[in-house]
């Protein structure tokens, strides 16, 4: 269409509607703008407007992906003229914008492939993006522009480098310095000059800053810019240099990380329309198998509880340009998959519409004022949820009985024919299908091309849709098996095999109808076909629902953005067609859905042949070696796991005479007590001597141990011998340890500074980090099984000398237990409550007094299953912890005073009055850390720090196994802990 030189202020409307319009000509009119209906050319491929008024591009033209040559000379175009989306036009060949007001091309251009022919003449031009360089171009004008400056080339694209000299550096510089010679220096002239260059570049490659909408001002202000860099470019240019007002070694900011990360090229058109965001107004999509499937525009503003939703404003800026907001909403009750794929897919919804707006997360009951007024805060929520979730749900499939008759060499035709041994006929082969079993029935006298073309065919039925589950039986004539003729019904009487099919048979014509929802009723035209008849896979699209009339089969299928109102209108409109003309009675409608389609259904348009998967990585010699058969080589080379430690015993716990000679082992050697320092207001200071054994959690405490050497003297006394030992005979280990709620400043500290203090005292020593609950058996033995843990922070040395006794403000509780070894004993502090009380341990409940003297009453509580020394020990602890303004009282369990005990934890309630778990319990770590899956045994003495994040674990409780799923743990680490424990149940004795 050629309307040029026609004075046209604008574009007839008309001409929008051109939808095959393959060519246009609006060369010298006095158009200055496109609409939005640009988009109405899809078949577009060359479109001149030069020497017109325009000064922008709508973002819809965009859409016309099929353009090849874009002529814009001699307009006002500038760089923000030009839409973000311009990288969809894949096919563009020739871009030609002479005589514009381009300062520079936007990167996006920069990634068009196809580009063969850049005009960029008599513009304003600065530079170029880098990119420029990775484009194939046979012609680049950049003529007449004074100012500009080409950027230099990457690395990899300049010569003697790259791929294409496998990346081997050949630049001169490189070969000298590897020939060891050096290279020639440059005089300082020319030095002076490349530095000027390199700083002019620097200031012309300067990232683009677009003015937000609605700042004004904006084409003042790079007007201004512009003006300074001319200024600057100019004094540089006259050689003024530091006396011109500008410094040539000025360094220019570098780009902002958000502004360096380029959004991916992905094809995005599984997932959205192409009009997405086109228009302006609200679209939703909500979340189904995966996958967003677009609202109904009456749905938008109704959501449901167990969904999740994207929804999209679309509004024009003052520009002509398009701007975006993204929400993602999430239900109460929606599923992970969906709430996971909300957000996944508002991202890839912002890529493809290269918006720079962020995508904002809604939850349901807490939305955000600027998402409700999108609805004018009316928002309505239903319980429930409209669509199902992609998890896999495992359903009894249920399979119809089918009786197929094939025929043809060069195509093959599947006809459904009566499930009856009545239907065969020598001439053909037949396919009965019975679910878990199918048959392929051969006649003497079929055509061996047809023969081989049914058995290729029901293999792939059974790969595609039974995935290999099912039996393939063939059956030549006269060799049928009882079940065979059990599927069809038996074999009739007297049953002799005749040539009951016409000879002139001709398959009957299938038809192809589109179910569309017309204004007050549902429509069903046929789709028109190309000449030949033939049906063609690219005549189905996924926003619409067709029926396939084959005569004795109705098939119904159902595109993924299909609307859910006519996925029912379609099904009773396949019912009412079955019964619109005479059809056998065995005549059946089939439902398909798109990426799931049967072979049936394939087998009914031309070139649907899916290709099935063949690993080419496999070399010959490899096949030769190991063989083709895939099965064999999977269990030959089967993936190595370790559970030994499933099945071996618990290990045994440490009697207590033997704890408390390991004790007496541990101290027999420490030559002098504990050193013993708590880091306070940035620095380590002394700890009291009676403080020894008490811990707080937020705290980190620096133990100085000294301890001989073992000696081939069994019987020597080091306590008489202290002052004669060598330092050669000794060693120093000093033990850091840090408190659960510590944060590491502490050891920071101590190895920056303390450390190298403590050497220049001590010299050598060794470094052993504890943490709270994890210390080895060496360190709890110097304790005497005294180590107390508090909650909270130590009070320093000026909080205790103003407020020398502090009153309690509420109970407090400490829980007395051990595991494997009573060395391992641990009075550590808990949440004052009754439940936490058990039969079978020891309990210190200091309550707190509002006057007097005494300012607490300490109970050691004795559960009745307490071994007596563990009841001494609590004792001990409590007289240790506290002075004589605590009254301290002993108390079995059952002769709990009602008015303090009770009333001092809150109330009476239930607890334990067993622990057998503590003679069972066992954790398990498993892990792949070791290239495989393995499982091993934690140590006894274990705590709730010991769950690693990037694994899983086994609590084995001798009544319950716990898994507990890191939340960085891999997938096949969750599902080997699964089967592994499992495997430690079904080991274990009935």
């Amino acid at each position: 269409l050629d309307l040029s030189a026609n004075d046209l202020p604008a574009v007839p409307d008309v001409v929008y509607k051109l939808k095959a319009l393959k060519r246009l000509n609006l060369n010298d009119n006095q158009i200055t703008e496109l609409t939005a209906q640009s988009d109405g050319w899809p078949q577009l491929e060359i479109l001149q407007i030069c020497r017109n008024n325009l000064k922008s591009l709508p973002q819809q033209l965009m859409r016309c992906t099929k353009l090849r040559r874009l002529y814009l000379n001699s307009n006002q175009i500038n760089l923000h003229g030009l839409p973000r989306g311009i990288f969809n036009l894949e096919q563009l060949e020739v871009f030609s914008a002479a005589d514009n007001n381009l300062e520079t091309i936007p990167d996006a251009l920069c990634r068009l492939g196809s580009l063969k022919v850049l005009n960029l003449n008599k513009n304003r031009l600065l530079t170029l993006p880098e990119a420029i360089h990775f484009l194939q171009l046979k012609e680049l004008d950049v003529g007449e522009n004074p100012d500009f400056v080409m950027p230099p080339k990457p690395k990899e694209c300049q010569k003697g480098s790259g791929p294409a000299f496998y990346n081997i550096d050949f630049s001169l510089a490189n070969q000298l310095k590897l020939a060891g010679q050096v290279a020639p220096e440059q005089s300082p002239a020319s030095t002076d000059i490349q530095q000027k260059r390199a700083a002019r570049i620097r200031r012309l490659n300067k990232p683009e800053q677009r003015n937000p909408a609605g700042s004004g001002g904006s084409s003042e202000t790079v007007l201004r810019g512009m003006r300074e860099t001319a200024k600057r470019k100019h004094a540089l240019d006259s050689g003024l240099g530091n006396n011109g007002h500008y410094n040539d070694d000025e360094e220019i900011a570098g780009r902002r990380w958000d502004e360096q990360i380029e959004r991916p090229q992905l094809n995005y058109s599984e997932f959205f329309d192409d009009t997405a965001g086109q228009c302006a107004g609200i679209t939703c999509w909500e979340i189904e198998n995966f996958l967003p499937k677009q609202l109904e525009r009456q749905l938008n503003g109704t959501f449901y509880t167990g969904d999740c939703y994207i929804v999209l404003y679309a509004m024009v800026e003052l520009s002509g340009n398009m701007d975006w907001q993204i929400f993602f909403w999430i239900g109460k009750d929606a599923t992970l998959d969906k709430q996971a794929c909300a957000a996944m897919h508002a991202v890839n919804l912002r890529n493809m519409l290269g918006a720079s707006c962020r995508t904002q997360r809604e939850e349901q009951a807490d939305e955000s004022e600027e998402f409700l007024a999108l609805f004018n805060n009316h928002l309505r929520v239903i319980d429930g949820a409209r669509t199902e979730t992609g998890f896999w749900v495992v359903r009894d499939v249920e399979h119809p009985i089918r009786f197929y008759r094939a025929s043809g060499t060069q195509k093959l035709h599947v006809e459904l024919v009566p499930a009856s041994a009545t239907s065969l006929d020598p001439r053909y082969v037949f396919f009965l299908d019975v679910g878990p079993k199918l048959y392929i029935w051969i006649g003497k006298k079929c055509h061996s091309m047809t023969k081989a073309k049914t058995r290729l065919f029901v293999e792939k039925v059974n790969k595609s849709e039974r995935k290999g589950l099912s039996e393939l039986i063939q059956i030549n004539q006269g060799d049928e098996t009882d079940a065979f003729w059990k599927e069809l019904g038996g074999k009739p009487a007297n049953y002799q095999l005749v040539n009951h099919v016409p000879d002139n048979f001709v398959p009957p014509r299938s038809i192809l109808y589109k179910v569309d929802l017309g204004q007050e009723f549902i429509e069903l035209p046929q789709v028109e076909l190309e000449p030949g008849g033939a049906l063609k896979k690219e005549l189905l699209h996924t926003r619409n629902i067709y029926i396939l009339d084959c005569y004795t089969e109705l098939f119904v299928w159902i595109g993924k953005k299909s609307a859910r109102l006519v996925r029912m209108a379609a099904t009773r409109l396949a019912v009412e067609l079955l019964a619109m003309i005479r059809r056998p009675e065995h005549a059946a409608i089939t439902k398909t859905l798109e990426g799931v389609e049967t072979q049936v259904f394939k087998s009914k348009f031309d070139a649907w042949d899916d290709v099935l998967a063949v690993d080419f990585t496999r070399t010959a010699e490899n096949v030769s070696k190991k063989g083709a058969d895939m099965k064999k080589i999977l269990q030959d080379n089967e993936i190595k796991t370790n559970l030994t430690a499933l099945f071996k015993n618990r290990p045994p716990w440490q009697s207590r005479a033997a704890a408390h000679e390991a004790l007496e082992d541990w101290n027999i050697f420490l030559l002098q007590p504990f050193s013993m320092f708590v880091y306070e207001n940035k620095k380590f200071v002394k700890l009291p001597d009676d403080e020894r054994g008490q811990f707080y959690s937020h705290d980190s405490y620096l133990f100085v141990a000294r301890y001989l050497l073992p000696s081939e003297d069994e019987n020597m006394d080091t306590s008489e011998l202290e002052d004669e030992i060598k330092d050669s005979d000794t060693e120093r280990i000093v033990y850091f340890w840090q408190g659960r709620n510590a944060n590491n400043t502490a050891w920071l500290s101590f190895n920056y500074t303390f450390k190298q203090e403590l050497i220049d005292v001590l010299g050598d020593f060794e470094i052993v980090q504890l943490i709270q609950q994890q210390e080895n058996q060496r360190f709890m033995a110097h304790f005497n099984r005294k180590l107390i843990i508090h909650n909270g922070k130590r009070r320093t040395a000026a909080q205790r000398a103003q407020i020398p006794i502090q009153r309690l403000t509420q109970t407090q509780m400490y829980h007395i237990r051990w595991c494997y070894s009573t060395i391992m004993t641990r009075c550590i502090q808990v949440e004052a409550t009754s439940a936490n009380l058990c039969s079978e341990f020891c309990y210190i409940v200091t309550v707190p007094l509002d006057s007097g003297d005494i300012i607490g009453i300490v109970y050691v509580w004795i559960g009745n299953s307490v071994h007596p020394d563990d009841a001494l020990l609590a004792q001990e602890i409590a007289n240790e912890m506290y002075n004589d303004s605590y009254t301290i009282q002993v108390i079995n369990e059952g002769n709990e005073p009602e008015n303090f005990f009770w009333v001092g934890l809150g109330d009476r309630l239930p607890y334990d009055t067993s622990a057998d778990y503590m003679r069972y319990m066992r954790l398990f770590k498993c892990s792949n850390e070791n290239g495989f899956f393995v499982v091993t045994e934690k140590y006894a003495d274990f705590c709730q720090d010991d769950l690693l994040d990037d694994d899983c674990m086994l609590l084995d409780t001798g009544t319950y196994v716990f898994l507990w799923k890191g939340p960085t743990a891999s997938i096949i680490e969750v599902k080997f802990a699964a089967k592994s424990a499992e495997v430690g149940l079904d080991s274990r004795p009935p």
